[in-house]
Protein backbone atom coordinates (compact mmCIF):
# COMPACT_ATOMS: atom_id res chain seq x y z
CA UNK A 1 0.00 0.00 0.00
CA UNK A 2 1.13 3.42 -0.98
CA UNK A 3 2.36 5.86 2.05
CA UNK A 4 0.24 8.49 3.46
CA UNK A 5 1.21 11.88 1.45
CA UNK A 6 2.71 9.75 -1.42
CA UNK A 7 1.32 8.90 -4.59
CA UNK A 8 -2.37 8.00 -4.22
CA UNK A 9 -2.47 6.30 -7.34
CA UNK A 10 0.47 4.06 -7.59
CA UNK A 11 0.07 1.34 -10.57
CA UNK A 12 -3.28 3.75 -11.66
CA UNK A 13 -3.96 5.88 -14.63
CA UNK A 14 -2.82 9.01 -13.56
CA UNK A 15 -5.84 10.19 -15.71
CA UNK A 16 -8.17 9.40 -12.81
CA UNK A 17 -7.37 13.09 -11.31
CA UNK A 18 -9.04 14.22 -13.11
CA UNK A 19 -12.35 12.98 -12.33
CA UNK A 20 -14.15 16.05 -11.49
CA UNK A 21 -17.36 13.50 -10.04
CA UNK A 22 -19.60 15.07 -12.48
CA UNK A 23 -22.15 11.93 -12.37
CA UNK A 24 -22.40 11.21 -16.35
CA UNK A 25 -21.07 8.03 -15.87
CA UNK A 26 -23.72 6.33 -13.40
CA UNK A 27 -26.29 6.81 -16.33
CA UNK A 28 -24.58 4.84 -18.54
CA UNK A 29 -23.66 2.14 -15.34
CA UNK A 30 -25.87 -1.05 -15.60
CA UNK A 31 -24.76 -1.85 -11.95
CA UNK A 32 -25.33 1.81 -10.35
CA UNK A 33 -28.88 1.36 -12.54
CA UNK A 34 -29.42 -1.47 -10.57
CA UNK A 35 -28.03 -0.94 -7.28
CA UNK A 36 -28.56 2.85 -6.98
CA UNK A 37 -25.77 3.51 -4.38
CA UNK A 38 -23.17 5.54 -4.99
CA UNK A 39 -20.23 3.45 -4.09
CA UNK A 40 -21.54 1.19 -7.18
CA UNK A 41 -20.87 4.19 -9.61
CA UNK A 42 -17.45 4.45 -11.45
CA UNK A 43 -17.45 7.67 -9.94
CA UNK A 44 -18.02 6.09 -6.38
CA UNK A 45 -15.39 3.00 -7.56
CA UNK A 46 -12.96 5.92 -7.94
CA UNK A 47 -13.31 7.63 -4.78
CA UNK A 48 -12.87 4.01 -3.25
CA UNK A 49 -9.69 3.64 -4.95
CA UNK A 50 -8.44 7.22 -3.52
CA UNK A 51 -9.36 6.25 -0.27
CA UNK A 52 -7.97 2.88 -0.24
CA UNK A 53 -4.74 3.04 -2.15
CA UNK A 54 -3.97 7.19 -0.48
CA UNK A 55 -4.50 7.84 2.98
CA UNK A 56 -3.61 4.06 4.30
CA UNK A 57 -7.67 3.43 4.76
CA UNK A 58 -7.02 -0.24 3.33
CA UNK A 59 -9.19 -2.42 1.26
CA UNK A 60 -11.57 -3.69 3.31
CA UNK A 61 -13.78 -6.38 2.20
CA UNK A 62 -16.79 -4.47 1.43
CA UNK A 63 -14.80 -2.08 -0.64
CA UNK A 64 -13.37 -4.67 -2.60
CA UNK A 65 -16.78 -6.09 -3.30
CA UNK A 66 -18.43 -2.67 -4.19
CA UNK A 67 -15.04 -2.19 -6.72
CA UNK A 68 -15.65 -5.40 -7.90
CA UNK A 69 -19.19 -5.12 -9.11
CA UNK A 70 -18.28 -3.81 -12.58
CA UNK A 71 -18.96 -5.98 -15.73
CA UNK A 72 -16.07 -3.88 -17.57
CA UNK A 73 -19.42 -3.29 -20.14
CA UNK A 74 -16.84 0.46 -20.76
CA UNK A 75 -20.27 2.13 -20.76
CA UNK A 76 -19.13 4.56 -18.03
CA UNK A 77 -16.04 5.62 -20.80
CA UNK A 78 -18.34 6.51 -23.01
CA UNK A 79 -20.04 8.40 -21.40
CA UNK A 80 -17.48 10.60 -19.41
CA UNK A 81 -16.91 14.03 -20.76
CA UNK A 82 -13.54 14.17 -19.80
CA UNK A 83 -12.47 11.00 -22.06
CA UNK A 84 -11.24 9.13 -18.70
CA UNK A 85 -10.53 5.75 -19.97
CA UNK A 86 -12.74 4.37 -16.92
CA UNK A 87 -12.14 0.73 -18.06
CA UNK A 88 -8.39 0.44 -17.72
CA UNK A 89 -8.73 2.03 -14.40
CA UNK A 90 -11.30 -0.73 -12.86
CA UNK A 91 -8.73 -2.85 -14.75
CA UNK A 92 -5.76 -1.40 -12.63
CA UNK A 93 -7.75 -1.05 -9.74
CA UNK A 94 -8.37 -4.75 -9.78
CA UNK A 95 -4.94 -5.45 -10.12
CA UNK A 96 -3.95 -3.39 -6.98
CA UNK A 97 -6.70 -5.28 -5.40
CA UNK A 98 -5.26 -8.54 -6.31
CA UNK A 99 -1.29 -7.55 -5.79
CA UNK A 100 -2.89 -6.24 -1.88
CA UNK A 101 -3.76 -9.76 -1.21
CA UNK A 102 -7.51 -9.24 -1.33
CA UNK A 103 -9.21 -11.08 -4.03
CA UNK A 104 -12.13 -12.91 -3.50
CA UNK A 105 -12.56 -16.65 -3.14
CA UNK A 106 -14.41 -16.80 -6.58
CA UNK A 107 -11.36 -15.22 -8.26
CA UNK A 108 -8.99 -17.55 -6.65
CA UNK A 109 -10.71 -20.50 -7.67
CA UNK A 110 -11.21 -19.41 -11.31
CA UNK A 111 -7.71 -18.78 -11.32
CA UNK A 112 -6.83 -22.55 -10.08
CA UNK A 113 -9.33 -23.67 -12.67
CA UNK A 114 -6.99 -22.01 -15.42
CA UNK A 115 -4.11 -23.05 -13.77
CA UNK A 116 -5.30 -26.93 -13.56
CA UNK A 117 -7.03 -27.64 -16.14
CA UNK A 118 -6.34 -24.68 -18.97
CA UNK A 119 -9.55 -23.70 -18.90
CA UNK A 120 -12.91 -21.92 -16.89
CA UNK A 121 -15.11 -24.67 -16.43
CA UNK A 122 -15.22 -27.80 -14.38
CA UNK A 123 -14.28 -30.21 -17.37
CA UNK A 124 -11.27 -31.77 -18.22
CA UNK A 125 -9.18 -29.49 -21.32
CA UNK A 126 -9.14 -32.46 -23.41
CA UNK A 127 -12.56 -32.56 -23.81
CA UNK A 128 -12.86 -29.18 -25.39
CA UNK A 129 -13.19 -30.57 -28.99
CA UNK A 130 -16.00 -32.80 -27.86
CA UNK A 131 -18.85 -30.49 -29.87
CA UNK A 132 -17.32 -31.56 -33.10
CA UNK A 133 -19.17 -34.66 -32.16
CA UNK A 134 -22.40 -32.96 -33.00
CA UNK A 135 -21.04 -31.83 -36.38
CA UNK A 136 -22.56 -34.32 -38.93
CA UNK A 137 -19.76 -33.22 -41.81
CA UNK A 138 -17.05 -32.45 -39.21
CA UNK A 139 -14.92 -34.43 -41.89
CA UNK A 140 -15.75 -31.47 -44.22
CA UNK A 141 -15.76 -28.97 -41.75
CA UNK A 142 -12.31 -29.05 -39.95
CA UNK A 143 -8.96 -29.55 -41.78
CA UNK A 144 -5.64 -29.36 -39.98
CA UNK A 145 -4.23 -27.42 -42.89
CA UNK A 146 -6.55 -25.00 -43.01
CA UNK A 147 -5.54 -21.47 -43.54
CA UNK A 148 -8.60 -20.39 -40.81
CA UNK A 149 -8.05 -20.94 -38.07
CA UNK A 150 -10.83 -21.18 -35.47
CA UNK A 151 -10.28 -20.36 -31.55
CA UNK A 152 -13.51 -21.45 -30.09
CA UNK A 153 -12.98 -20.08 -26.57
CA UNK A 154 -14.04 -21.73 -23.06
CA UNK A 155 -18.05 -20.90 -22.94
CA UNK A 156 -18.32 -22.54 -26.36
CA UNK A 157 -16.24 -24.92 -25.90
CA UNK A 158 -17.95 -26.45 -22.94
CA UNK A 159 -21.03 -25.57 -22.14
CA UNK A 160 -24.09 -27.23 -24.00
CA UNK A 161 -26.17 -24.24 -24.00
CA UNK A 162 -24.17 -22.69 -26.67
CA UNK A 163 -22.02 -25.59 -28.39
CA UNK A 164 -24.79 -24.78 -31.06
CA UNK A 165 -22.48 -21.77 -31.91
CA UNK A 166 -19.26 -23.54 -32.89
CA UNK A 167 -21.61 -26.47 -34.30
CA UNK A 168 -23.63 -24.48 -36.57
CA UNK A 169 -19.73 -22.63 -37.83
CA UNK A 170 -18.80 -25.88 -38.48
CA UNK A 171 -21.46 -26.87 -40.65
CA UNK A 172 -21.04 -23.36 -42.56
CA UNK A 173 -17.74 -24.07 -42.87
CA UNK A 174 -18.10 -27.88 -44.45
CA UNK A 175 -21.04 -26.05 -46.62
CA UNK A 176 -18.79 -23.39 -48.18
CA UNK A 177 -15.97 -25.58 -48.69
CA UNK A 178 -13.81 -23.87 -46.42
CA UNK A 179 -12.43 -26.07 -43.55
CA UNK A 180 -11.16 -24.67 -40.47
CA UNK A 181 -8.29 -25.67 -38.11
CA UNK A 182 -9.30 -26.18 -34.84
CA UNK A 183 -6.84 -26.55 -31.73
CA UNK A 184 -8.70 -28.86 -29.48
CA UNK A 185 -7.42 -29.76 -26.19
CA UNK A 186 -4.31 -27.30 -27.80
CA UNK A 187 -6.60 -24.42 -27.40
CA UNK A 188 -6.61 -22.70 -23.65
CA UNK A 189 -8.21 -20.03 -21.82
CA UNK A 190 -7.46 -16.67 -23.43
CA UNK A 191 -6.69 -15.04 -20.12
CA UNK A 192 -8.95 -12.57 -19.86
CA UNK A 193 -10.79 -13.48 -17.08
CA UNK A 194 -7.67 -13.63 -15.15
CA UNK A 195 -7.22 -10.23 -16.39
CA UNK A 196 -10.35 -8.86 -15.52
CA UNK A 197 -9.48 -10.74 -12.02
CA UNK A 198 -6.63 -8.34 -11.70
CA UNK A 199 -4.14 -11.47 -12.47
CA UNK A 200 -2.41 -10.87 -15.42
CA UNK A 201 1.07 -12.54 -14.62
CA UNK A 202 -0.92 -15.23 -14.02
CA UNK A 203 -2.56 -15.21 -17.79
CA UNK A 204 1.09 -15.08 -19.52
CA UNK A 205 1.72 -18.76 -19.85
CA UNK A 206 -1.68 -19.59 -21.00
CA UNK A 207 -1.05 -16.30 -23.51
CA UNK A 208 2.32 -17.76 -24.61
CA UNK A 209 0.80 -21.23 -24.84
CA UNK A 210 -1.86 -20.01 -27.33
CA UNK A 211 0.23 -17.68 -29.70
CA UNK A 212 2.48 -20.74 -29.93
CA UNK A 213 -0.43 -23.22 -30.57
CA UNK A 214 -1.33 -20.92 -33.04
CA UNK A 215 1.75 -19.99 -35.22
CA UNK A 216 2.53 -23.34 -35.12
CA UNK A 217 -0.72 -23.96 -37.25
CA UNK A 218 0.59 -21.83 -39.73
CA UNK A 219 -2.92 -20.09 -40.32
CA UNK A 220 -3.33 -16.56 -41.69
CA UNK A 221 -7.05 -15.69 -40.07
CA UNK A 222 -7.49 -16.29 -36.68
CA UNK A 223 -11.51 -16.60 -36.30
CA UNK A 224 -13.19 -16.47 -33.34
CA UNK A 225 -17.20 -15.91 -31.80
CA UNK A 226 -16.24 -14.66 -28.36
CA UNK A 227 -15.35 -11.12 -28.11
CA UNK A 228 -13.60 -11.40 -25.04
CA UNK A 229 -11.25 -13.19 -26.60
CA UNK A 230 -11.07 -11.62 -29.56
CA UNK A 231 -10.07 -8.31 -27.45
CA UNK A 232 -7.66 -9.86 -25.78
CA UNK A 233 -6.34 -11.39 -28.83
CA UNK A 234 -6.20 -8.21 -30.46
CA UNK A 235 -5.16 -6.01 -27.13
CA UNK A 236 -2.86 -8.02 -25.40
CA UNK A 237 -1.45 -10.50 -27.07
CA UNK A 238 0.94 -8.33 -29.15
CA UNK A 239 2.38 -7.23 -26.77
CA UNK A 240 3.14 -10.43 -25.60
CA UNK A 241 4.60 -11.93 -28.66
CA UNK A 242 6.37 -8.52 -28.78
CA UNK A 243 4.98 -7.28 -32.00
CA UNK A 244 2.96 -8.48 -34.68
CA UNK A 245 1.24 -11.91 -34.14
CA UNK A 246 1.81 -12.69 -37.82
CA UNK A 247 -1.66 -13.43 -39.00
CA UNK A 248 -5.29 -11.36 -38.69
CA UNK A 249 -7.97 -12.37 -35.71
CA UNK A 250 -11.39 -11.87 -36.54
CA UNK A 251 -14.96 -11.44 -35.02
CA UNK A 252 -17.09 -14.73 -36.81
CA UNK A 253 -20.03 -12.45 -38.03
CA UNK A 254 -17.16 -10.19 -39.83
CA UNK A 255 -15.56 -13.87 -41.22
CA UNK A 256 -18.89 -14.94 -42.28
CA UNK A 257 -19.97 -11.26 -43.78
CA UNK A 258 -16.65 -11.31 -46.11
CA UNK A 259 -17.71 -14.97 -47.21
CA UNK A 260 -21.08 -13.50 -48.19
CA UNK A 261 -19.13 -10.44 -50.32
CA UNK A 262 -16.74 -13.39 -51.79
CA UNK A 263 -19.81 -15.25 -52.98
CA UNK A 264 -19.05 -18.87 -50.60
CA UNK A 265 -22.38 -18.26 -48.57
CA UNK A 266 -24.84 -16.78 -50.86
CA UNK A 267 -28.19 -15.41 -48.67
CA UNK A 268 -30.15 -16.41 -52.39
CA UNK A 269 -29.94 -19.70 -51.69
CA UNK A 270 -31.34 -19.60 -48.04
CA UNK A 271 -34.47 -20.61 -46.72
CA UNK A 272 -36.59 -17.77 -45.39
CA UNK A 273 -36.55 -17.52 -41.65
CA UNK A 274 -40.29 -15.30 -41.05
CA UNK A 275 -38.83 -13.46 -37.95
CA UNK A 276 -38.66 -10.76 -35.87
CA UNK A 277 -35.17 -9.81 -34.55
CA UNK A 278 -33.51 -7.58 -31.91
CA UNK A 279 -30.16 -7.46 -31.79
CA UNK A 280 -27.70 -7.23 -28.40
CA UNK A 281 -24.31 -5.77 -29.09
CA UNK A 282 -22.02 -7.24 -26.52
CA UNK A 283 -19.92 -4.82 -24.79
CA UNK A 284 -16.52 -6.09 -25.92
CA UNK A 285 -17.47 -6.45 -29.83
CA UNK A 286 -19.43 -3.00 -29.68
CA UNK A 287 -17.84 -0.10 -27.09
CA UNK A 288 -14.59 -2.23 -26.43
CA UNK A 289 -13.56 -3.04 -30.14
CA UNK A 290 -15.94 -0.76 -32.28
CA UNK A 291 -17.57 -3.92 -33.88
CA UNK A 292 -21.61 -2.51 -35.05
CA UNK A 293 -22.37 -3.26 -38.41
CA UNK A 294 -21.44 -6.37 -39.03
CA UNK A 295 -23.60 -8.63 -36.97
CA UNK A 296 -26.19 -6.66 -38.01
CA UNK A 297 -25.39 -6.57 -41.74
CA UNK A 298 -25.37 -10.26 -41.79
CA UNK A 299 -28.79 -10.38 -40.03
CA UNK A 300 -29.94 -8.20 -43.46
CA UNK A 301 -29.04 -10.24 -45.65
CA UNK A 302 -30.86 -13.18 -44.43
CA UNK A 303 -34.20 -13.83 -46.09
CA UNK A 304 -36.80 -13.04 -44.37
CA UNK A 305 -35.63 -11.26 -41.03
CA UNK A 306 -36.82 -7.93 -40.14
CA UNK A 307 -34.49 -6.42 -38.01
CA UNK A 308 -35.67 -4.21 -35.46
CA UNK A 309 -33.31 -1.84 -32.58
CA UNK A 310 -33.78 -1.86 -28.46
CA UNK A 311 -34.25 1.88 -26.81
CA UNK A 312 -30.35 1.15 -25.90
CA UNK A 313 -28.34 -0.05 -29.08
CA UNK A 314 -24.90 0.36 -30.28
CA UNK A 315 -22.55 2.90 -28.37
CA UNK A 316 -25.74 3.14 -25.68
CA UNK A 317 -26.65 -0.52 -25.71
CA UNK A 318 -26.55 -1.94 -21.85
CA UNK A 319 -24.51 -4.55 -20.61
CA UNK A 320 -26.24 -8.52 -20.23
CA UNK A 321 -24.30 -8.86 -17.04
CA UNK A 322 -22.38 -11.67 -17.97
CA UNK A 323 -18.57 -9.26 -18.13
CA UNK A 324 -16.26 -8.42 -16.13
CA UNK A 325 -16.39 -11.81 -13.76
CA UNK A 326 -19.45 -10.40 -12.50
CA UNK A 327 -21.61 -13.62 -12.74
CA UNK A 328 -18.50 -15.34 -10.23
CA UNK A 329 -18.64 -12.77 -7.17
CA UNK A 330 -22.33 -11.61 -7.70
CA UNK A 331 -24.52 -13.89 -9.55
CA UNK A 332 -28.10 -12.63 -8.75
CA UNK A 333 -26.61 -8.88 -9.83
CA UNK A 334 -25.69 -10.51 -13.25
CA UNK A 335 -28.95 -12.43 -13.73
CA UNK A 336 -30.63 -8.43 -12.75
CA UNK A 337 -28.87 -7.12 -15.28
CA UNK A 338 -29.59 -9.77 -17.76
CA UNK A 339 -33.50 -9.23 -17.08
CA UNK A 340 -33.07 -5.74 -18.00
CA UNK A 341 -31.99 -6.45 -21.08
CA UNK A 342 -34.30 -9.06 -21.58
CA UNK A 343 -37.45 -7.07 -20.77
CA UNK A 344 -35.87 -4.14 -23.22
CA UNK A 345 -35.54 -6.69 -25.96
CA UNK A 346 -39.49 -7.59 -25.20
CA UNK A 347 -40.18 -4.06 -26.02
CA UNK A 348 -39.71 -3.63 -29.25
CA UNK A 349 -41.83 -6.95 -30.50
CA UNK A 350 -39.12 -8.87 -31.47
CA UNK A 351 -39.49 -12.81 -31.17
CA UNK A 352 -35.77 -13.56 -31.38
CA UNK A 353 -32.90 -11.86 -29.71
CA UNK A 354 -30.00 -12.45 -31.38
CA UNK A 355 -25.85 -11.31 -30.29
CA UNK A 356 -22.72 -11.98 -31.36
CA UNK A 357 -20.95 -13.48 -28.15
CA UNK A 358 -21.66 -17.41 -26.12
CA UNK A 359 -21.22 -15.35 -23.31
CA UNK A 360 -24.21 -13.10 -24.15
CA UNK A 361 -26.46 -16.00 -25.33
CA UNK A 362 -26.19 -17.94 -21.81
CA UNK A 363 -26.61 -14.97 -19.93
CA UNK A 364 -29.56 -14.19 -21.49
CA UNK A 365 -31.25 -17.23 -22.40
CA UNK A 366 -31.66 -18.02 -18.55
CA UNK A 367 -32.58 -14.77 -18.30
CA UNK A 368 -35.82 -15.21 -20.70
CA UNK A 369 -36.64 -18.66 -18.97
CA UNK A 370 -36.67 -16.88 -15.61
CA UNK A 371 -38.87 -14.62 -17.12
CA UNK A 372 -40.68 -16.83 -18.59
CA UNK A 373 -40.96 -14.60 -21.65
CA UNK A 374 -41.74 -15.61 -25.53
CA UNK A 375 -38.17 -14.88 -26.85
CA UNK A 376 -35.77 -17.11 -28.37
CA UNK A 377 -32.18 -16.37 -27.74
CA UNK A 378 -29.26 -17.25 -30.26
CA UNK A 379 -26.12 -16.01 -31.78
CA UNK A 380 -26.29 -15.10 -35.23
CA UNK A 381 -23.92 -17.55 -36.16
CA UNK A 382 -26.62 -20.17 -35.37
CA UNK A 383 -29.54 -18.15 -37.44
CA UNK A 384 -27.29 -18.17 -40.28
CA UNK A 385 -26.70 -21.54 -39.69
CA UNK A 386 -30.65 -22.56 -39.39
CA UNK A 387 -31.42 -20.00 -42.24
CA UNK A 388 -28.65 -22.50 -44.86
CA UNK A 389 -29.51 -26.04 -43.30
CA UNK A 390 -30.60 -28.50 -46.33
Amino acid sequence: MTAAGGNPYRGLPEEARICARCGACRMACPVYAEIGWESASPRGRVELARRALGGGGGLDPASVRRALECTLCGGCRHACPAEIDTRRFLLDLRREIGAAGRSPEPYLALAGAVAERGNVSPFDNACRADWLDEVEEAGAAVDPASPVGYFVGCVASFYPMVTGIPVSFAGLSARMGRPVAVLGPRERCCGFPLIAAGMGARAREVIRHNIEAVRGSGVGTLVTGCPSCLHTWTHTYPGAAGGALGFEVLHLTRYLLRCMDEGALDPAEAEPLDAVVTYHDPCDLGRNLGVYDAPREVLRRLPGVRLVEMAHTRELARCCGGGGNLQALDPELARALAGRRVREALDTGASVLATACQQCVQVLADAARRLRARLRVVDVVQLVGEAFED
